[in-house]
């Protein structure tokens, strides 16, 4: 469809358009992608062969929907001209075509709330293990500020697809740590504190988000349109031993003028029920989505590193859309062989940017246990598992070996890395068990499967809810 300057007009607020960014969904009309809002006005796409390889899985993916039936909102990057729009890179998802600020309060009925004077409902949540975004976790943000994302439906009522604490997603000067926080930080120092303390579960299932500044260089201030690297780790599952293990990504982004994080993550996902598509993903969506959000299900530990290359921060997104289309367009399974880690630790490494690994002991292991693969898959992954540092293939090493890097001063000197902020964001209050920090070992991670195996998928000795629920507090708390 071509648009006239006038309808163009229309359609810019509808899509919330801002400098070279626009909102809205993606569509595919036999060879050529569209960028459309609600009213299905749209917008040609134009862009060069690689990007618009990445295009059709985004628009038609094969097995991923969401589940209330509505389409995927992207972020697009680009020139808009005035018929069409020019697009730089592959579109990131976000949670909604708006956004709020402001405090959240209860309305005038039990369903409604009022942000910023704008009257304001939750959107569809779903409901996974037994659990979902609830009664508890609405109320768990009221009295509090907050950047909620999402749309205004017919009666101009606004949508909240996403809500997330203020100030924990920007660049600028962190607010005071909780002092019981800044107590064990300055008892323990940095290594310690992230090594040691935060995978506590007296920390890692506390109800408190911070941020804080591990490092700064002198007479340094971050800059508007500056760019940063993410590293996250999503903790363990509360309510399932499928969990254990946690999850690894990371990602980049630009501060905005007004200092929040316009960031977005490389998320790998297989098949999933909780209607995550694998692509980049923006921050905001990635941890507080009301259903795709990693914190509703666990805890999350983030770093946010100022001052690496633009190249390579470029060159590290590009790397992993091979693995994205894959994970959209096929129903994989995780093996430590191919997972969320293994694609993101890979494109890293790809464009220079390395973890602390360990070498020559599992060359050793590896030579040794060769032999295994004539055993078939399960030989193979054992003979990959004990080939390889952890740190490759498993979220929480992957996720040590990153901070272990920013946290010496040799390796910040190699990257000119100017800053690195920490970002504890607890799992969001619920009915759902609390989860915690991830497994650290392949050793635990073959325990866990084999009681997720005889607890929760074998059908001889399956266990009914509230059992499982004993069951998994018992075992699970004794992972720190």
């Amino acid at each position: 469809m071509r648009i006239s300057k006038v309808l163009l007009c229309l359609l810019l607020p509808s899509i919330a358009f801002s400098s070279d960014y626009i909102k809205g969904h993606l569509e595919q009309r036999g060879n050529q992608f569209y960028i459309t809002d609600q009213n299905n006005q749209s917008l040609l796409i134009q862009t060069d062969a690689t990007t618009e390889k990445s295009l059709a899985s985004l628009a038609n993916p094969t097995y991923m929907q969401q589940s209330d039936g509505s389409k995927y909102v992207f972020e697009f990057k680009g020139t808009l001209e005035e018929e069409q729009f020019t697009l730089d890179q592959v579109p990131t998802q976000v949670a909604g075509l708006n956004t709020l600020r402001g405090v959240l309060a209860s309305g005038q009925t039990s369903d409604e709330y009022i942000i910023d004077n704008q009257k304001a409902i939750f959107g569809a949540t779903k409901v996974l293990n037994g659990y979902e975004f609830d009664e508890i976790s609405k109320k768990s943000f009221l009295g509090k500020e907050v950047l909620a994302e999402g749309f205004y439906n017919n009666e101009g009522v606004f949508v909240i697809n996403a809500l997330t604490p203020k100030n924990l997603l920007t660049a600028s000067k962190p607010d005071a740590l909780p002092s019981e926080i800044q107590e064990l930080w300055q008892e323990n120092g940095d290594w310690d504190f992230i090594y040691s303390v935060m995978n506590t579960n007296e920390i890692s299932q506390s109800k408190v988000p911070f941020r804080m500044s591990l490092y700064e260089e002198e007479n340094y201030q971050v800059q508007p349109n500056e760019e940063f690297l993410v590293v996250t780790m999503s903790g363990r599952q509360g309510d399932s031993f499928g969990s254990v293990n946690g999850h690894f990504v990371a990602g980049l982004g630009t501060v905005k003028d007004n200092m929040e994080l316009r960031g977005e993550v490389s998320n790998a996902y297989v098949y999933n029920g909780k209607d995550i598509l694998s692509g980049n993903t923006s921050l905001t969506n990635y941890f507080s989505h009301i259903i795709q959000g990693q914190n509703n299900y666990r805890p999350t530990y983030t770093l946010i590193v100022y001052g690496i290359e633009p190249e390579k921060l470029k060159g590290f997104r590009d790397a992993l859309e091979e693995s994205h289309i894959k994970f959209r367009t096929e129903k994989l399974s995780i093996t430590p062989e191919y997972n969320c880690t293994t694609e993101t630790v890979k494109a890293l490494n790809d464009v220079g940017i390395k973890g602390n690994y360990k070498k020559w002991d599992n060359t050793l292991k590896s030579i040794v246990t060769f032999p295994l693969r004539i055993f078939g898959s399960t030989g193979k992954t054992l003979h990959y598992s004990l080939g390889n540092d952890a740190s490759k293939f498993q979220p929480r090493p992957a996720f040590n070996s990153f901070a272990g890097v920013v946290l010496r001063d040799d390796l910040r000197k190699k990257y000119n890395i100017k800053r690195v902020d920490y970002i504890f964001y607890p799992q969001i209050p619920s009915a759902r068990p609390v989860g915690g920090m991830a497994v650290g070992s392949l050793r635990q991670s073959i325990k866990y499967k084999k009681l997720y195996d005889k607890y929760e998928v074998n059908e001889a000795t399956k266990l009914p809810p509230e059992e499982l629920k004993r069951i998994l507090e018992q075992e699970l708390q004794k992972i720190e």
